[in-house]
């Protein structure tokens, strides 16, 4: 029956051009590192001037021990990939927001307000209230699918998440530390 062992997942929808984006940059980032990588062995053998290093010698004629051209087209690929590298961090930076703004959680700033005994019913003096604690949502449901686990226990779209397991704000602490919590429970879906 509802509630019975039956349980909710709560699942962050992400923008799935952002995390193509993303996808796309941490490629491009990993080609430049691994170009940055294999120009820096290169003009840091032995015998070579390096990424700074003098090409004249002490008299101040151009080493004849390496290729120059080598060298100077090697040097002038390795600062642009470098400032390559800085370009697609900032981008790599900004997809990540963009993600996480496409996966935003609407967490309210401020307690729901308890019902205060003057505003029940005067007429019902034989019911008894139970008084609630309330607790602060970490989470709001912003999709149910049909038919599924979460529907079928009842979950619309707006209810807020209170506890999920173990997993509460008075229990786990802040908010990051219940999504982390969330994270050990619920295996990743990749």
């Amino acid at each position: 029956g509802k509630g019975s062992g039956e349980k909710a997942i709560v699942q962050l929808a992400m923008d799935p051009a952002a995390v193509e984006e993303f996808r796309k940059l941490e490629q491009e980032k990993n080609r430049l590192e691994g170009e940055i990588k294999t120009l820096y062995e290169y003009l840091t053998e032995d015998g070579m001037p390096g990424v700074s290093g003098p090409l004249v010698d002490d008299e101040g004629f151009p080493r004849g021990d390496i290729d120059l051209y080598a060298v100077r087209q090697a040097r002038n690929k390795y600062v642009c990939a470098q400032t390559d590298h800085i370009e697609v961090m900032k981008k790599i930076e900004q997809a990540i927001a963009a993600i996480h703004a496409s996966a935003k959680v609407d967490v309210p700033r401020e307690r729901p307000a308890a019902k205060m005994e003057e505003d029940l019913p005067e007429n019902d003096s034989d019911n008894v209230f139970l008084q609630v604690k309330l607790t602060t949502p970490f989470a709001t449901i912003d999709e149910v699918s049909e038919a599924s686990p979460a529907a079928a226990a009842g979950l619309r779209v707006g209810d807020q998440v209170c506890r999920f397991g173990a997993v509460s704000m008075q229990d786990t602490g802040d908010l990051n530390a219940c999504f982390n919590a969330i994270r050990e429970l619920v295996p990743q879906s990749v």
